[in-house]
């Protein structure tokens, strides 16, 4: 029998709180940055740790991260499907900030809940 959204909703909302707390994301702060998923490999393996899980819950056969040949950063990719399967917005905006006097261009993601009434 196929997965159905709702059939597994305790589990997914448990994978999404997971990438939630990998990403630094609550309540108070709800931006990530590219930087910090490229350059951390905690935060990358973190994310494949989900991998069977996700799989297992979520409606994945036509995520790209799973099927694409030619997929960039896989652990972004599998955010935001998550994010998205989870009725959340993802804005980017290219953000330049200093650290430690260099002057860094990166990207940053707002995560918005969609209000379905």
């Amino acid at each position: 029998m196929p997965k159905t959204v709702i059939q597994f909703q305790k589990e997914r909302e448990d994978i999404l709180k997971e990438v939630f707390r990998i990403l630094g994301v609550d309540e108070n702060n709800n931006t990530f940055y590219l930087n910090d998923i490229d350059t951390d490999i905690e935060i990358q393996n973190n994310i494949n740790v989900l991998v069977p899980n996700i799989k297992k819950y979520f409606i994945c056969g036509r995520w790209n991260c799973f099927n694409g040949i030619n997929v960039k950063r896989i652990s972004l990719s599998i955010i935001k499907n998550i994010l998205k399967a989870m009725d959340y917005t993802i804005i980017s905006k290219r953000k330049q900030y200093n650290k430690n006097n260099i002057v860094i261009k990166d990207t940053i993601y707002y995560i918005i809940k969609n209000n379905n009434i």
